[in-house]
């Protein structure tokens, strides 16, 4: 499984938080789950941080199955709106963007 990482670095403008994570919910969420092979999507909105960790106000996680899937969305007609979307929202966020691709274990514990 590959997992598509988008980290939102920077801050939401003072007072807009609320507002923009309604419109993340409200505008972004629903073209995240109609990309095409999504096995699952997490939105993580930041509670806490260590003192010298970069400013983080959001990780978005996108899983897949494979390589092929991941390309398939990566092409999707859906990515043109779905950018445009966030450029809208993002309005309200002082940062910027990026993506990683990773693919993990699960570890699970004893006991």
């Amino acid at each position: 499984m590959l997992t598509r990482t988008a980290i939102y670095e920077g801050t939401v403008r003072d007072g807009r938080e609320d507002e923009f994570f309604h419109r993340v919910r409200d505008e972004l969420e629903p073209f995240w789950r109609r990309f095409p092979g999504v096995l699952a999507v997490r939105v993580q909105r930041l509670v806490s941080k260590d003192d010298d960790a970069r400013p983080i106000a959001m990780i978005l996680e996108m899983d897949f199955p494979d390589q092929a899937a991941l390309d398939a969305c990566l092409a999707s007609s859906i990515r043109p709106e779905s950018h445009a979307a966030t450029e809208a929202v993002m309005k309200m966020f002082d940062g910027r963007f990026y993506h990683l691709v990773s693919e993990a274990r699960t570890l699970l514990s004893e006991g």
